[in-house]
């Protein structure tokens, strides 16, 4: 548009130039060209004040209308025509979700703690005149972000390392809850605070897992410990059941001794004896002298 209205002046002047000529074809043709000229700077002068005052708001944002570096009025969303000179900066009024890959925090032992979260955000549309004036249109870094970062800082420090995981679920609602009330006065509202992800250096997560191992290991062991006593017990057990089975076959057999011993009598000793004796045995020769069980009486038969 600025090279056309110099074109524009160009062709005006020359335009001045023919008119003032004594030729009188020459003259009407500077007149015209003065004509044209200025009806052209009417017109590019006109295209450029409606290109330069129509704004295009987009749906879910508002804008900031400056004019010569002050901010006097915001705007909606769709088309919008505002002064000439005044330029409009955009603001997203939706829910903002802003991630934080890794934020470096400590433990109550001054161990490092590695957080990821995201942040979800959003601006009221009446104050955004306001934020802008008192802290500029990068109040996300200016007021957000730091306070996200100190905030999981003064968290996580409540805790031992190891308590940091389990506690993860308290960490992100006070967080959520500070952040918000610091937020406020501002009219950014925080709708959300999620914690994606905490994690530690290598070498205390080496730590934690040599832990594991070496409970695991215990616990394997103290198994083993426990199988072996089950098998002495059941040993013992046994032994029990055997020694009493033992026993009781002697008790039987002393009862049965002593009724035997208590049935025996001379002459039964000797019919038994007899009764082993081969049928064929017609003498017997005895030893001479020594006594024997066998009463020689008894080796009569009778015809």
């Amino acid at each position: 548009m600025f090279v056309l209205a110099i074109v524009a002046g160009v062709a005006w002047y020359l335009g001045y130039l023919n008119s003032e000529s004594a030729n009188t074809s020459t003259k009407n043709i500077g007149n015209v060209m003065k004509r044209v000229a200025i009806i052209a700077f009417l017109i590019v002068f006109s295209i450029g004040t409606l290109i330069g005052s129509f704004n295009a708001i987009p749906a879910g944002h508002v804008g900031v209308v400056y004019s010569f570096g002050s901010i006097i009025t915001q705007v909606g969303e769709g088309p919008q025509f505002t002064r000439p000179w005044s330029t409009v900066k955009i603001e997203n009024i939706q829910v903002q979700s802003h991630k934080f890959e890794r934020l470096v925090c400590f433990s109550s032992e001054t161990q490092e703690v590695y957080v990821a979260a995201t942040v979800n955000i959003r601006v009221s549309p009446e104050a955004i005149q306001t934020l802008y004036r008192n802290v500029g249109p990068n109040w996300f870094e200016v007021i957000v972000a730091p306070r996200v970062n100190q905030n999981f800082k003064d968290e996580t420090v409540k805790y031992a390392t190891v308590n940091i995981a389990p506690n993860r679920e308290a960490i992100r609602k006070d967080v959520s809850a500070r952040l918000e009330k610091e937020t406020s006065p501002h009219s950014i509202e925080v709708t959300d605070v999620l914690l994606d992800n905490i994690d530690f250096n290598d070498g205390f997560k080496q730590a934690i897992e040599n832990k594991q191992i070496a409970t695991q290991n215990a616990l394997e062991e103290e198994q083993k410990v426990v199988g072996e006593k089950h098998k002495a017990d059941q040993a013992i057990e046994r032994a029990r059941g055997e020694g009493g089975s033992i026993l009781v076959v002697a008790e039987k057999q002393a009862e049965a001794n002593r009724k035997l011993n208590e049935s025996l009598t001379p002459t039964l000793v000797q019919y038994t004896l007899v009764q082993k004796l081969g049928p064929q045995i017609e003498v017997m020769i005895l030893p001479a002298e020594q006594s024997f069980i066998l009463d020689p009486s008894a080796m009569m038969k009778k015809p």
